[in-house]
């Protein structure tokens, strides 16, 4: 790609795309907004990094505590890797326990309590959770993340509150955190269920265990945790609080965020030369400025509306299909039934020969800019002529893939649907 403005990007080549990915999300604005373009011009006048306080990041901080008023005291750092890492840590040093609990495939960054587990599908070897049932999901870490540190990271089942109670039962005494996204994001676009989310808030509470929201992709569409009336002890987040500069944000509770006072013996460190980045925070207050509560309602009402007739119009096209997300962010999954973790999701993905690259393909020769793996999210911009444009256009991929499927994938058409 060569440049951006509005909800296309154009290539190298001059062709145009309507851009359905925005940069993992993290735009939710598009592309060259007049606003924050004002708001770069105008810091880096000032100065992109000063090193010290300054006003902007008051005025942000203001915004973000509004907006999440779980939310008491915020801290910035660069990235969402940070923000979910700091979180830990906060919980960690209030607690004086080492263990986390995080979801079974949930996506917290790419630091090293983050990547056990941090998608499905994992490969041999892997290793039973030391003192739990043996019916709870073994755990593996990433490539390059030493094996000890499953030692401190224990794994859920998503949207099972049965094995919650069960996990705390057994182990709440070494719990630090619980860390959760109240919609999983990277595994697939899977929406926590209301009651379990709140489960969640009440059986941590009960166990004295501190529960961290992980905000950085859902706070587009409110937050979440705002929506469901969830009060979370701390909270990450990133993305578009940064308005497509790089920022990250955690807080929470006023007592555990003290925890980083410098003044008190015995503090929590952090610091770091472009964390409350002076750019990120004037471009990322211009974002949320122009992104309130009624522009987060119309965003996401065009996101149900896709989420709702994609599945209609890949039908009258032949294939199974199904949508899942809230408001502007979503997720498409092939054929049909429902998906309630990201095992569902990972079992979806098997079977489909070249039908994800090629669908891809497809879209982007209808000028359709999308993720591969089937993350959609929108922006600002867009308006329903361009939600009704992406609608057609893959009903026409589908009809334009209808023979590929029927002769590889022939349990995607609607006439075999469940055979």
């Amino acid at each position: 790609m060569d440049h951006g403005a509005g909800c296309v990007m154009t290539d190298v080549d001059g062709n145009d795309y309507l851009d359905f990915y925005n940069n993992m999300s993290a735009t939710v604005h598009g592309h060259c907004h007049p606003a924050l373009l004002a708001a770069a011009a105008e810091q880096i006048g000032k100065s992109s990094a000063l090193g010290t306080p300054v006003e902007v990041q008051a005025r942000h901080a203001a915004v973000v505590c509004e907006r999440v008023p779980s939310i008491e005291k915020v801290r910035y750092c660069n990235s969402g890797t940070e923000a979910t890492m700091l979180t830990i840590r906060a919980a960690r040093a209030f607690t004086g326990r080492d263990v986390i609990v995080k979801i079974d495939g949930g996506y917290h960054g790419l630091h090293d309590d983050a990547q056990i587990n941090m998608f499905t599908g994992l490969t041999d070897p892997t290793y039973p959770q030391e003192g739990l049932p043996e019916s709870f999901p073994p755990a593996q870490p990433a490539r390059g993340v030493p094996k000890a540190r499953m030692r401190e990271v224990m794994l859920l089942p998503y949207n099972d509150l049965a094995a919650a109670r069960e996990l705390l039962a057994l182990h709440a005494e070494r719990i630090a955190a619980l860390i959760v996204e109240p919609m999983m994001g990277a595994a697939g676009g899977i929406p926590g269920d209301v009651a379990y989310l709140r489960g969640l808030r009440e059986l941590t509470t009960a166990h004295d265990v501190l529960l961290i929201f992980d905000e950085c992709a859902t706070f587009r569409m409110g937050p979440l945790q705002r929506r469901y009336d969830i009060t979370p002890d701390l909270t990450s987040l990133s993305k578009i609080i940064g308005g497509g500069f790089p920022l990250g944000a955690f807080g929470g509770r006023e007592d555990i965020m003290a925890q980083f006072d410098p003044t008190r013996p015995g503090h929590v460190y952090h610091a770091g030369a472009f964390g409350g980045n002076n750019m990120s925070l004037a471009v990322g207050l211009a974002a949320l400025n122009t992104y309130g509560p009624a522009e987060v309602e119309q965003l996401n009402a065009k996101g149900e509306r896709l989420i709702r007739d994609l599945p209609e119009a890949a039908r009258r096209a032949g294939v199974r299909l199904r949508m899942t997300g809230i408001g502007s962010l979503m997720h498409l999954h092939w054929g049909h039934g429902p998906i309630n973790n990201p095992q569902d999701a990972l079992a979806r993905r098997a079977g489909l020969a070249e039908l994800p690259e090629l669908f891809h393909l497809a879209l982007l020769n209808r000028g359709i800019y999308t993720a591969r793996r089937g993350l959609f999210a929108l922006s600002t911009p867009m308006t329903d002529h361009h939600i009704e444009t992406f609608i057609d256009a893959v009903h026409d991929v589908l009809l334009e893939l209808g023979p590929y499927i029927s002769t590889h994938i022939p349990h995607l058409l609607v006439e075999n649907a469940g055979h």
